[in-house]
């Protein structure tokens, strides 16, 4: 099977944009990820998938907290800004802190704190299921979303 060819055909499926972010205790982790899912209500878990070559993937190990802010469309800069890798990611990001001490963003169309429950082998990504602590949303904001390579907007939901 051609790569290219595959991951053209995956574009064709919209998703939202996630940016995860935890801490490895001395700096603020933080990448944009479209690889997410929810596994189980109860109890409740998810899933996002990270790149093996990822240079933050230490951060995430068993019973370490990670947050998964899910973005809305007036977050694009947010979207493209922990996409990138060598810079200050949070430089120009709005976030706070969480109990666990990990950043989350603000304004997001939902926010779901986590602790990692595994860390499992997928090819050339590691899937990370998260046990859901604490989570929430705003039900007037709509999502950004990634299709066909690109960025999209909903102008309205009916």
């Amino acid at each position: 099977m051609d790569s290219r060819e595959f991951r053209n055909t995956l574009g064709h499926f919209a998703t939202g944009v996630t940016v995860i972010t935890t801490t490895n205790g001395m700096e603020n982790i933080g990448l944009t990820a479209n690889a997410f899912s929810s596994v189980s209500l109860e109890p409740p878990l998810i899933l996002v998938c990270i790149d093996k070559k990822a240079r933050s993937i230490e951060a995430f190990k068993k019973g370490r907290p990670f947050v998964v802010n899910i973005l809305q469309q007036e977050q694009e800069a947010e979207c493209w800004g922990f996409a990138k890798q060598g810079q200050d990611k949070f430089a120009r990001a709005n976030y706070t802190i969480s109990e666990d001490g990990v950043p989350v963003l603000q304004g997001n169309l939902a926010t779901i704190e986590c602790n990692v429950e595994e860390l499992i082998e997928g090819g050339d990504h590691y899937i990370i299921t998260g046990k859901v602590k604490k989570a929430n949303y705003d039900k007037e904001k709509n999502p950004l979303l990634f299709f066909r390579g690109e960025i999209r907007k909903m102008k309205t939901w009916l």
